[in-house]
């Protein structure tokens, strides 16, 4: 393969907004890593775990928006990208994943790393793409109209990861091309869609019809204007808002802890509250009580807006997909004269479902403050104590499992930005992701984890990037606390090594031998002083906080009895 169509590989990806590559060294990529970080444009990471490099790179995209390179070399390297590569593909950011090969005449001859790589990632990536092995060095034309089709896919909706294949020959190690050929880049413009004139008819008459309704935001980033319209209607009609910290949306009528919310109902008021129209917005929720409640109370209709994943019925209600922003649509209802009289408030029966809403939104309020007043130390404990504590503008990255459940159980805070890695919700990746997502932000950054989180990619610390602008809260009891809080521990007691993960890592030794700061607390008379100075601590440091798995597991499930 010729070293101009490599070098026009880099300029296409720079032209199409690529600001970021993150390379794991090899020999048969060595074309690839001479081209990017000879890309004035594209600044480039080396990161030596390939796995550990994925998830950098889709944090990277996570916080970003924009398409970001992941360059390993041949062999079984490609598949350590795999698990980032799904989690990417379910989060629909623009991973542009560049996998160099032996030419296809070498596959499965007893060659050194080589594997069947051509659409190694299978239903994963948007597309695969393989590059001409054979290049007339003044004929790319094929070679560049695939990269400008890659990129420009992955950017497209609904985004997601690409896959491209570069089979590469010897000589490695050759100088490219003095000269640039400038490729022809080829681009999809983007373009408003407004929902015609039928749909705003039908959606008004669907909104005026309903009594009650609900409105459930999923996973997104911040949008003012969405926000704005959503308090409104909360506030001012019979309408049921929730959104959870990581749709990055919040407001005082707004529901943001559905866990307590519908875990406090009574018989009768899941009964009352059962919405006659549902409006689902974006991504998915964390919420086991909420999807339990819609599946068994199900509304009469379901409107699906601004969805990545069209025909996702996950409460078995789906009536209607409309494939606008939702400010696009919802903003109709400001301008409706129904609209308008309902939200004046006139009676009682218009009120009746915003009363009970409110009442229960206080109810929980009030008996969660209570209960979370007079805590043992606990992970339940930790949050209490740090979630008011985080700096306006921060960055808060949550690992799976056990922390994104129990964050779950406090109002978000409308000046963080909340990211998680729920498209595949493996808790694998996190150090990573928190990783690179604080190096392309700049942002002052915390990532909570559990201990097994934190141990399944320890090498994310094993990066010459890392970040000084990070910090990592671990909560360590031990093992995999999760499974005693959904699990049944009578069925599984026989079993229980195999769900606990038990394990006595030094985590003092392990960070420290990465050479990164690291504090430990491990009783309550000192968590307030260790976490703010650990807070404002500067540059990378890790707090390990120690407790107990029964008392974690005692602690959660008392919360949902009190609130009852």
């Amino acid at each position: 393969m010729s070293g101009q169509l490599i070098k026009n590989l880099t300029y296409i990806c720079a032209s199409m907004g690529m600001k970021q590559a993150v390379i794991a060294p090899g020999s048969r990529n060595t074309p690839l890593i001479l081209a990017f970080t000879r890309q004035p444009e594209i600044k480039c990471y080396p990161v030596t775990d390939e796995r550990s490099a994925a998830f950098f790179v889709l944090g990277m995209a996570q916080y970003s928006g924009n398409p970001v390179a992941l360059v390993c070399t041949s062999g079984t390297a490609v598949l350590n990208f795999a698990p980032a590569v799904a989690e990417a593909y379910y989060q629909h950011l623009p991973l542009i994943v560049i996998t160099a090969d032996r030419p296809t005449a070498w596959i499965d001859q007893a060659d050194g790393q080589t594997i069947r790589q051509q659409h190694i990632f299978g239903n994963y990536v948007k597309a695969s793409f393989q590059l001409p092995t054979d290049v007339i060095t003044t004929n790319t034309w094929q070679s560049d109209r695939t990269v400008s089709q890659a990129l420009d896919m992955a950017l497209q909706f609904p985004r997601g990861p690409v896959h491209l294949n570069v089979p590469l020959d010897d000589p490695l190690y050759e100088a490219l091309p003095a000269q640039h050929a400038f490729p022809r880049v080829i681009r999809t413009l983007g373009t408003v869609v407004q929902p015609d004139a039928d749909t705003v008819d039908f959606f008004l008459k669907s909104w005026n019809n309903a009594g009650k309704r609900m409105i459930l935001v999923g996973i997104g980033k911040h949008d003012k204007a969405l926000g704005s319209l959503l308090e409104t209607l909360a506030r001012e009609t019979e309408t049921l808002v929730v959104a959870e910290n990581l749709s990055n949306v919040s407001g005082e009528h707004i529901i943001a802890t559905p866990d307590l919310f519908f875990g406090a109902l009574s018989a009768e008021e899941k009964q009352t509250l059962q919405p006659d129209m549902l409006i689902t917005i974006g991504h998915s929720l964390i919420s086991k009580q909420l999807k339990q409640y819609l599946r068994r109370y199900q509304p009469k209709v379901q409107w699906q807006l601004q969805s990545e994943m069209p025909y996702a019925d996950t409460y078995q209600s789906l009536g209607f997909v409309v494939p606008v922003k939702a400010t696009r649509l919802l903003g109709v209802l400001a301008d409706d004269p129904d609209f308008n009289e309902l939200a004046s408030g006139k009676g009682d029966n218009e009120q009746s479902y915003r009363k009970l809403i409110r009442e229960i939104q206080q109810h929980v309020k009030s008996r969660s403050e209570a209960y979370l007043s007079n805590l043992p130390f606990s992970d339940l404990a930790v949050f209490n104590e740090l979630m008011p504590m985080i700096p306006e503008d921060w960055v808060l990255q949550i690992a799976n499992s056990t922390p994104v459940r129990i964050s779950q159980l406090f109002l978000s805070r409308p000046g963080l930005q909340y990211f998680a890695n729920r498209g595949t919700s493996g808790i694998e990746g996190s150090v990573s992701a928190a990783a690179g997502s604080a190096t392309v932000s700049g942002k002052q950054t915390l990532l909570i984890t559990g201990d097994l989180s934190f141990l399944y990619d320890s090498n994310g610390l094993w990066n010459c990037n890392f970040p000084d602008n990070l910090k990592i809260l671990l909560l360590n009891n031990g093992g995999a606390n999760i499974f005693r809080i959904i699990g049944d521990q009578e069925i599984t007691k026989d079993a229980q090594e195999f769900f606990d993960a038990s394990h006595q890592v030094d985590i003092k030794s392990l960070v420290s031998a990465y050479g990164i700061k690291y504090s430990r607390c491990d009783q309550v008379v000192e968590l307030k002083s260790m976490l703010t100075r650990f807070m404002q601590e500067k540059g990378a440091s890790v707090l390990e906080v120690v407790t107990e798995m029964d008392i974690n597991m005692q602690t959660y499930k008392e919360l949902f009895k009190y609130i009852r």
